[in-house]
């Protein structure tokens, strides 16, 4: 048995084909059907069922899956510790992020690519739940959480405020500040996107009914809405960006912060990630988050 063998396992079933775990791994189909029958010679047993609409596992091979997926994931730490006593010359990086965090996570990330231009880097958005479960998984070696989060080990990266969100022309937006129960009467537009825990903490711990009017997940939409009259809402400094005209941002009574962290499993982490997390100082503080550029990205979910 051998880590070519395994890499054509790994890439068959993750790609659901041959000819697409070659593409992905950077080989013929031949070799990885070689490499993947020699495998099954081995191990006495197929692994792989092939029909025309592609590759499923066998019962043996969905066993396996994960043995062998671990088992790359250690021969992959091994060369980048080796990689890392030379400079971490090589390498990947994966990094789950909620979307209020990306202009506060990207300029770290490529101020560490421009650092350790060898290290391949992977970002993947999602909700607060979800990245917390890539990490507990992990399908990410780092995520950003909220916190506070014990049970990982954590570098600070920025705070922000939970705002009440409110279009400009609302009778509730003349006010100072507002409470959870100034927004009970009015349909509430949740961002399903990442917040909805902190969101959902804050009605418990004022005792203020939940229930949401409408969920929607694209924070452009969101804010879109509440400039149309639609409903009013609860969002993060960060996620209101630099020009918000129509919309009416005001603190919460009592004040709502919000903590973000990278986190990570304490243990097993490549020397990339360990890099990342020890090099990461605490962001600006965000109560003048003007100063921050958006960023242009290109993310999607890990597979």
């Amino acid at each position: 048995m051998n880590l070519a063998q395994l890499r054509a396992f790994a890439g068959v079933a993750k790609e659901g084909s041959v000819s697409d775990a070659a593409d992905q791994l950077g080989l013929t189909q031949s070799a990885v059907s070689h490499a993947l029958a020699s495998l099954e010679h081995e191990l006495g047993s197929h692994l792989v069922v092939r029909d025309r609409t592609g590759c499923s596992l066998t019962e043996l091979g969905t066993m396996l899956l994960p043995d062998a997926t671990e088992a790359l994931r250690h021969a992959d730490r091994i060369a980048e510790v080796a990689a890392a006593e030379t400079g971490l010359r090589q390498g990947q990086l994966r990094i789950g992020t909620i979307p209020s965090a990306s202009r506060v996570l990207l300029p770290l990330i490529a101020q560490f690519k421009r650092r350790y231009p060898g290290i391949s880097m992977a970002v993947f958005e999602g909700t607060d739940s979800e990245v917390s479960d890539w990490i507990g998984q992990r399908t990410v070696e780092v995520g950003v959480v909220t916190g506070p989060r014990p049970d990982l080990e954590t570098v600070p990266l920025a705070e922000d405020e939970m705002l009440a969100a409110v279009p400009s022309g609302h009778h509730l937006a003349s006010q100072q500040s507002i409470t959870l129960s100034d927004l009970a009467s009015q349909p509430f537009l949740l961002s399903a996107g990442g917040c909805e825990p902190i969101i959902r903490r804050l009605h418990d711990q004022h005792h203020v009914a939940f229930a949401p009017a409408s969920r929607v997940t694209d924070m452009a939409t969101l804010l879109a809405m509440i400039r149309e009259g639609l409903g009013v809402s609860i969002i993060p400094t960060l996620s209101l960006g630099d020009s918000h005209d129509g919309i009416t941002a005001l603190p919460l009574r009592p004040p709502a912060p919000r903590s973000l962290l990278l986190a990570a499993k304490d243990a097993g982490l490549s020397p990339a990630a360990r890099t990342f997390l020890s090099g990461t100082r605490p962001g600006p503080s965000t109560q003048d988050h003007s100063a921050l550029a958006t960023p242009s990205r290109s993310i999607t979910p890990p597979t």
